[in-house]
């Protein structure tokens, strides 16, 4: 009969109170005396399964003369192989050996696996190292049993931080924090697990909790080892107390919806920002189609590099900013570059130079004119090089579609050249208006995993499953799995799986019981999910946003309906005039309509959250009569400015007030200057405001359009 025969399957299982199993059942009781289950267990963990007999009796005899040690490590053994088969334990010279014929032990299986797959490794990890297990008069095997669980725990303990750090960039924060605290029990001074901790915390919206387990640690450091945490730690406490870190309005009344589904994508996402802020420059490019979530994940990114302590600049060009060179840049610089730390340390030219570009800087720095575009471009790498010598660098640019040409070069050259500091360049782009998008950042997206590291993460619609999941965590007022499941599945059908859509509807239900009724009712009686609602989503995420306009109070309402007149972004002088308010009372109501999110402010300018928002606050919060009154006053304010958007704006406006000749020639008028200047978006604002009063009150254009056309398409 051959050795594999002789010997029955043996399985020692080390993590948490020692258990061992031959054949898969439990072993005679001889087997189970302690020191028995500790020689296995030693030499299970021993170099080649191998020890010589002084070194076993030392460890488990040592109390014992040595005849009487050496016999009682003889009967052990002779004990142990009539319950675990001859040939398990090899006498080999004065060694004794453990067979590995057979044998399995979850110990070993776990270093096997650990650095391949750690989540498989952990599976295997019930407790500690021989949990509760002890060996009376067995000191020498006390110390290794100690040392093998202080070593071993060391690295369970790292695989927890490793499991820890995915589940924060998969969202599962809760996870990420059980993780944290597994690994703190067993390494409980260890920094970088008090800072899985804290971050998935804050991460999840509690705050509170973060800040408390930095003060357990702290309390925990200080009173064990008489020491304090570590810089970095405290920096961190520090950004969860102010809130600054955080990319959105922490008041705002609304639920913040999961960021459910695209694992894969979004984790992509997040590690080439993480990498950016660690091992060299990299951009991600975000893409997809209007309200699929750009923007949102764009703010998770952000959240999580601001949590460590990146310097962070944003840019959310609109329209108007397109043709003007540098516009984007000059964002950049307003929101977070111009006054980051490290910004002294760029060489005094360059700051000249971006002096000339931006007049916030002027007024600290000598301005020089640049000789041409590569001097601009040396000088941005000089600036950003500088502040990331001190901190890392993310710049984000939102409607990316909409930034000028020559910012988005620059900073495709600055973050190749920048190749070893830690820069990052986050951009999202409608896919809807590629058209809109300047050659340079179609040119930047090609380059993107090529000659710039990083990734193009495209959006696409939510999935069913992923519909459901975000139903699930909103629609809380849902009484059963059953409502859940159909209110997914008709939002699911008609939103097409447009996140916007259906967050937008979801957040304002609860403000609006007759819709949720009605929504909990259907399918009526005899019909199908499939039916018809006696409303379409759109209709009802108009339905939705008045909802919530409805409860604003009478001076945040005021100001909505004004801001809803002229452009996405909001002249703050303008509404003044047509809100009939004190700057006080203005100021005050901005603040609450960024808390509700339909404003976001950039510390350079308000504009919409959505476009939808102004469109439904336009046409259903005023009557025509009211919209037409503060469009008067708009132009009567507007026209006593020349700057070209002023006077597009006019134009827009007058086209809806008044559609005669005069306006259309004065629209006709501000497309052929603004061709002339190179602005392609204003000019076909002005054209769409000339071709609007075409054919009304016998004003006929064609010709003029089609030769204005003709010349904006030569240009």
């Amino acid at each position: 009969m051959n050795a594999v025969s002789e010997v029955p399957p043996l399985e020692l299982l080390l993590f948490g109170f020692p258990t061992v199993l031959v054949d898969g059942e439990e072993p005679s009781g001889d087997v189970l005396w302690r020191k028995h289950i500790a020689l296995l267990a030693h030499l299970a963990l021993s170099p080649d399964m191998e020890r010589s007999r002084d070194h076993l009796m030392g460890l488990l005899w040592a109390d014992r003369p040595q005849a009487k040690a050496r016999h009682s490590l003889n009967e052990a053994i002779r004990r142990l192989r009539f319950g675990l088969g001859n040939d398990r334990l090899v006498s080999h010279g004065d060694a004794i050996r453990l067979s590995h014929v057979s044998l399995k032990v979850d110990v070993q299986r776990f270093r096997e696996i650990n650095t391949r797959d750690p989540i498989a490794a952990l599976e295997l990890v019930r407790g500690d190292f021989l949990e509760g297990f002890a060996v009376e008069d067995a000191p020498d095997f006390e110390d290794w049993s100690y040392e093998q669980r202080r070593r071993i725990g060391s690295e369970v303990a790292t695989l927890l931080l490793r499991r820890g750090e995915v589940a924060i960039s998969a969202g599962r924060f809760n996870d990420a924090q059980e993780d944290a605290r597994r690994a703190l029990a067993r390494k409980p001074f260890w920094e970088p697990a008090a800072n899985l901790l804290m971050r998935a915390a804050a991460l999840s919206g509690d705050s509170s909790g973060a800040l408390a387990a930095f003060h357990d640690f702290e309390e925990r450091v200080k009173r064990a080892i008489g020491e304090v945490p570590g810089r970095e730690l405290v920096e961190l406490a520090e950004r969860i107390r102010s809130g600054t870190w955080h990319q959105q309005a922490r008041e705002s009344t609304d639920k913040e919806p999961p960021l459910v589904g695209r694992p894969t994508l979004h984790q992509e996402a997040f590690a080439v920002v993480e990498e950016g802020t660690k091992s060299g420059s990299r951009c991600l490019f975000i893409a997809g189609d209007l309200g699929l979530g750009k923007t949102r994940l764009m703010t998770e990114c952000l959240n999580r590099v601001a949590l460590s302590g990146a310097i962070i600049a944003t840019a959310h060009p609109l329209a108007s900013d397109h043709d003007a060179p540098w516009s984007t840049l000059r964002l950049l610089m307003r929101n977070g570059l111009a006054n980051a730390p490290g910004v002294a340390a760029a060489e005094p030219e360059a700051l000249s130079v971006l002096a000339s570009i931006v007049p916030e800087l002027a007024r600290r720095f000598d301005p020089l004119e640049p000789r041409d575009t590569e001097h601009v471009v040396g000088a941005l790498e000089s600036l950003i090089g500088a502040i990331a010598d001190e901190h890392p660098v993310v710049l984000a640019i939102d409607n990316a579609h909409w930034a000028d040409g020559l910012t988005m070069a620059a900073l495709g050259a600055t973050v190749r050249q920048l190749s070893e500091r830690p820069v990052t360049l986050i951009v999202a782009q409608s896919t809807a208006l590629e058209g809109e998008a300047s050659v340079e950042l179609t040119r930047l997206r090609s380059e993107v995993g090529r000659s710039i590291p990083g990734s193009v993460a495209v959006l696409k619609a939510l999935e069913d499953e992923e519909m459901h999941e975000l139903v699930s965590h909103m629609a809380t007022w849902c009484e059963s799995p059953a409502e859940v499941d159909r209110l997914a599945r008709r939002i699911d059908y008609e939103s097409a799986g447009n996140p916007f859509l259906a967050v937008t509807l979801l957040q304002s239900l609860d403000r609006a019981p007759t819709l949720k009724e009605d929504l909990l009712q259907w399918p009526a009686e005899g019909t199908t999910l499939d039916s018809p609602l006696p409303f379409s989503v759109p209709d009802l995420v108009r339905v939705a946003i008045v909802a919530r306009v409805s409860v604003l109070d009478e001076d945040s309402m005021a100001v909505l309906r004004a801001a809803s007149i002229g452009g996405l972004a909001l002249d703050t002088r303008l509404l003044q005039l047509l809100a009939e308010l004190p700057p006080t009372r203005i100021e005050k109501a901005l603040d609450v309509l960024e808390r509700k999110r339909f404003l976001t402010y950039d510390m350079v300018r308000y504009w919409f959250t959505a476009p939808l928002f102004a469109q439904v606050v336009r046409s259903e919060c005023l009557t025509r009569g009211q919209r037409q009154r503060l469009r008067r006053r708009a132009i009567e304010e507007l026209e006593r400015r020349d700057d070209l958007e002023s006077r597009v704006l006019v134009a827009e406006l007058a086209s809806k007030v008044n559609p005669c000749r005069e306006v259309a020639d004065q629209a006709l008028a501000v497309a052929k200057e603004a061709t002339k200047s190179g602005s392609r978006r204003t000019a076909e604002r002005a054209l769409a405001a000339a071709e609007r009063i075409d054919g009304k009150n016998g004003v006929q254009l064609g010709d003029e359009v089609s030769e204005l056309r003709s010349l904006m398409n030569q240009s």
